[in-house]
């Protein structure tokens, strides 16, 4: 399974001011993303780098606008668009990106002029608390679908990790980097075990909801037989 994603020299917009190229992002680099409908810019951050290769070498498929942006992602790599003559934003594997989308930046849509594809050297993958990127002013996810699942089902996945790393921030300090390191090449360990362990995970999070409904209607019924004998007892 891979993890291929972005290009490292394609750059995210920080809050605090000015550009970052992907390859450079560091853990806690606060970044501005797109709401999941495009309408909002949202105060992000980078919460790990999930997988780094600066000297590999691999395909990649170039977007360019009819007003000049341009994005490159590997052809697993998700994306927002919207086809031509709708509305409905959708998530969809590069590769199957056509002429006839629309890409999404801030409050609209654009859209392609060309698809490029093209051999280049360096790709990165990092998570944000929002699980989306705002790259070269175009809005992604940052998610591949090689795991084949949704962009929703993988941010329900990540939510642990988001959860620890806020947690271990808001007790030590804003720059206390929980995960230890930042990866500038190689697989973070944390992505080597999920990739390990995709079927297990995989199986808790779909049974997790009716794990969730089934305690919901034990309460329920726990309270109402709580409820009847305090009721029977007291009256």
């Amino acid at each position: 399974m891979r993890t291929r994603c972005y290009f490292g020299e394609d750059y995210v917009n920080l809050v605090e001011g000015g550009q970052r190229t992907i390859k450079n992002l560091l853990v806690g680099d606060r970044i501005w993303t797109l709401s999941n409908d495009g309408k909002h810019l949202i105060d992000d951050e980078i919460i790990l780098m999930l997988h780094a290769e600066p000297k590999t070498i691999i395909p990649f498929y170039t977007f360019i606008t009819q007003e000049g942006h341009s994005i490159s992602l590997s052809g697993s790599h998700n994306i927002l668009v919207v086809v031509n003559g709708e509305e409905k934003i959708q998530i969809i594997r590069a590769s199957k990106v056509t002429l006839n989308h629309r890409l999404i930046i801030a409050s609209r849509t654009v859209g392609l002029k060309t698809i490029e594809y093209s051999q280049r050297t360096g790709f990165y993958s990092p998570l944000t608390r929002t699980s989306y990127l705002l790259v070269n002013n175009i809005s992604t996810s940052v998610f591949v679908d090689s795991f084949h699942a949704t962009h929703d089902f993988l941010h329900r996945v990540f939510a642990p990790i988001r959860m620890y790393y806020f947690i271990t921030r808001w007790l030590y300090s804003d720059s206390y980097n929980p995960f230890e390191t930042n990866i500038k090449e190689g697989l973070h360990p944390l992505t080597a075990f999920i990739l390990k362990n995709d079927k297990p995970i995989r199986l808790f999070f779909i049974i997790l909801p009716h794990i969730q409904r089934s305690m919901f209607i034990f309460t329920v019924l726990y309270l109402s037989r709580q409820l009847f004998f305090y009721g029977k007892n007291h009256f």
